[in-house]
C-alpha cells in the first residue's frame, strides 16, 4: 500500500490587485505517494505552476495568497509553518526546478557558490566539504570537467548544461519530493531525452518522488506513474498513466490526447480543442469547460460538477458520469 507523501485538499490561491480578486487555483485536490512520479498536465493558465509555488510557499512577495485549503507534507500542514520552519523544508525536503531554468541562475555568482548555499545551510557542511559535495552532484548529473565547471559562471555554459546545474542544485540535499516545472522547456530533443533519463535515474537511486508539470504528453507517458489533468484552476481528471491514455473520460482529457500527432495520420491538420482557457476573472457559470465542450448539457451550464470516483484510482469532474444529478436536473 502506497503512503501519501504530499496531500493537497481544496487549495485556493488568489491574486489580488486593487479591488480585483483573481482565483488562479480554485479548489485543487491531489496527492503524491512516496517514490512515485505524478504528472500534472493542462494548457497554459490552468493553475499548474501556481499550485507548485503554493506548495513551496513562494508567493509571499507577490500579489498571490493561499486563501483556503491545506497542504500536508509527511503529515504536517505546510501552510501552518512559520517562515523559518518552512525554510528548513524548502530546498531540503522539497526542492524545485523552476519553469525558466535558463534565467534562474544568478549571472554574477559562480556555479559552485550557488549550489553550495543550500548545502551549507541544510547539511551544515564547511566550505571544503560543501565544495566536494557540489563536485559530486555535478558528476552525478553528467557534467564533464566538474572540477572546472564549479568555478565558472552561468553565461559560460550551454542551455543543457545550465539545466543540469539546476537539477544538481535541486537534488543537492537529497529531497524527498522534487517539483519539476517544465524541466525540458526550450531544450532540443536530444538534451530533453538526457534530462528525463537523468531524472528517472535519480528517482530510482534516491527514491525521490517527483511532481512533473508539463505540456508534453509524450513526456508524461515516458515518466509518470499517475496523471492529474488540470483546467481552470481545478483538477478535472486523475488516474494512473495507462488508464489516462487508454481510457480517458473527461472531454478535456480526450481533447488533449486527440491533439497529439499520430503515426500514419492521413490528415495534415491536427485536432484541436475549440476556444481558449477562460480568464480567471471571467469564469463561465457551471462547468468551466462547458463553452468548449461538444458534449455539454444544460446542467453543465448551470452547475459545477464535483470530482468523483468513477473507478478504482480514477476520478473525473464531469456530469457525464454523475447520472443521478443529471436526472434530477
Amino acid at each position: 500500500m502506497n503512503n501519501k507523501l504530499l496531500e493537497i485538499s481544496n487549495l485556493k490561491t488568489y491574486f489580488f490587485s486593487d479591488d480585483l480578486q483573481v482565483p488562479a487555483v480554485n479548489g485543487v485536490d491531489l496527492y503524491i505517494n512516496e517514490g512515485e512520479t505524478l504528472g500534472v498536465v493542462g494548457e497554459s493558465g490552468c493553475g499548474k505552476s501556481v499550485t507548485s509555488l503554493s506548495i513551496m510557499r513562494l508567493l509571499a512577495h507577490t500579489p498571490g495568497k493561499v486563501v483556503d485549503g491545506s497542504i500536508r507534507f509527511k503529515g504536517k500542514d505546510l501552510l501552518s509553518l512559520s517562515e523559518s520552519e518552512m525554510r528548513e523544508v524548502r530546498g531540503n525536503e522539497i526542492a524545485m526546478i523552476f519553469q525558466e531554468p535558463m534565467t534562474s541562475l544568478n549571472p554574477v555568482y559562480r556555479i559552485g557558490d550557488q549550489i553550495s548555499e543550500a548545502v551549507k545551510l541544510h547539511l551544515k557542511y564547511d566550505k571544503k566539504k560543501a565544495r566536494e559535495h557540489v563536485i559530486k552532484m555535478l558528476k552525478l548529473v553528467g557534467i564533464p570537467r566538474a572540477e572546472e565547471i564549479i568555478d565558472e559562471f552561468p553565461y559560460q555554459l550551454s542551455g543543457g548544461m545550465r539545466q543540469r546545474i539546476m537539477i544538481a542544485m535541486a537534488m543537492s540535499c537529497n529531497p524527498t519530493l522534487l517539483i519539476a516545472d517544465e524541466p525540458t522547456t526550450a531544450l532540443d530533443v536530444t538534451i530533453q531525452a538526457q534530462i528525463l533519463e537523468l531524472m528517472k535515474k535519480l528517482k530510482e537511486e534516491k527514491g525521490t518522488a517527483i511532481m512533473l508539470i508539463t505540456h508534453d504528453l509524450g513526456v508524461v507517458a515516458e515518466m509518470c506513474d499517475r496523471v492529474v489533468v488540470m483546467y481552470a484552476g481545478k483538477v478535472v481528471e486523475e488516474a494512473d498513466v495507462f488508464e489516462i491514455f487508454e481510457n480517458p473520460k473527461h472531454p478535456y482529457t480526450k481533447g488533449l490526447l486527440n491533439s497529439i500527432p499520430k503515426l500514419g495520420q492521413k490528415s495534415n491538420r491536427l485536432d484541436s480543442i475549440p476556444g481558449t482557457v477562460p480568464t480567471p476573472t471571467k469564469m463561465p457559470k457551471g462547468c468551466k469547460f462547458a463553452p468548449r465542450c461538444s458534449q455539454a448539457m444544460d446542467i453543465c451550464r448551470e452547475l459545477d460538477p464535483d470530482l468523483v470516483k468513477i473507478a478504482e484510482g480514477h476520478r473525473c469532474r464531469c456530469f457525464l458520469y454523475q447520472s443521478e444529478m443529471v436526472k434530477e436536473a
